[in-house]
């Protein structure tokens, strides 16, 4: 299959980034599963991949640090040959009040969830102007609403989008796409630790489930006309 999508996921070795890997992989695409600590869940997902009969690779790489990013994306091409869109979805978010957060805790927060979606798609985007792209990038709620997670964890979220906005302006002539996603409790490692409003408090009596995001991507990537915009994948929590 080698004229293949090749989609790079920051951060899939579990949750939303490991439901999204193999959604894609089972419609075809070659997947890079990127990850920083957990390479079993990595090639977990990458063995899961193969198994149903598509392709994919794990790249163990800190998105917020830039040489790590360089040999991501090198590593990419040298497997692929192309980037068709990436999705930057590794983030951070530990619950911590207002009056315990401090400036570390708020500069690693910005590292993982807003450097790196800048990192990650400078590095990109060389690879994606011959034949255009899609760049998504998986925010939250929290960008508007500040959320119930801590004031860094909103801050980074929203400076995302903000980020998502530029591309969107700047990339169309290349037929580059920017878009973000703003899923609202899903499923995850992040809300086992986040205390949930009751059922009767949620638009469906529960909280998203991960394979929800899949079609929101696909829509993304199947939709040139389609940029600058934020998604709320939120049951109707967040109305615009």
């Amino acid at each position: 299959m080698p004229d293949s999508k090749v989609m790079l996921i920051t951060g899939a070795s579990r949750g939303i980034g490991k439901q999204v890997a193999l959604d894609g992989a089972r419609e075809g695409i070659a997947v890079v599963v990127n990850y920083v600590a957990s390479e079993a869940g990595a090639r977990g997902v990458v063995d899961e991949i193969e198994k149903a009969g598509g392709r994919a690779i794990a790249v163990k790489a800190d998105v917020s640090v830039s040489d790590d990013v360089d040999r991501l994306v090198e590593t990419t091409m040298k497997h692929f040959g192309r980037i068709d869109c990436v999705v930057n979805n590794a983030g951070v978010g530990n619950v911590v009040a207002l009056d315990k957060l401090d400036a570390t805790q708020f500069e690693k927060t910005l590292r993982v969830n807003l450097l790196s979606a800048f990192l990650v798609s400078q590095a990109a985007i060389p690879h994606m102007k011959p034949s255009g792209g899609r760049l998504i990038f998986m925010s939250s709620g929290a960008a508007r609403t500040g959320g119930i997670i801590s004031a860094a964890y909103a801050a980074s979220k929203a400076g995302l989008e903000g980020l998502m906005h530029y591309y969107a302006s700047y990339l169309l002539p290349h037929r580059i796409t920017a878009n973000a996603i703003a899923p609202a409790l899903i499923e995850s490692d992040m809300t086992k630790n986040v205390k949930l409003p009751p059922p009767e408090r949620l638009p469906l009596g529960r909280i998203g489930r991960p394979q929800e995001i899949w079609p929101t991507v696909r829509m993304i990537m199947e939709t040139e006309y389609l940029t600058g915009q934020t998604i709320h994948l939120d049951a109707g929590r967040y109305m615009t």
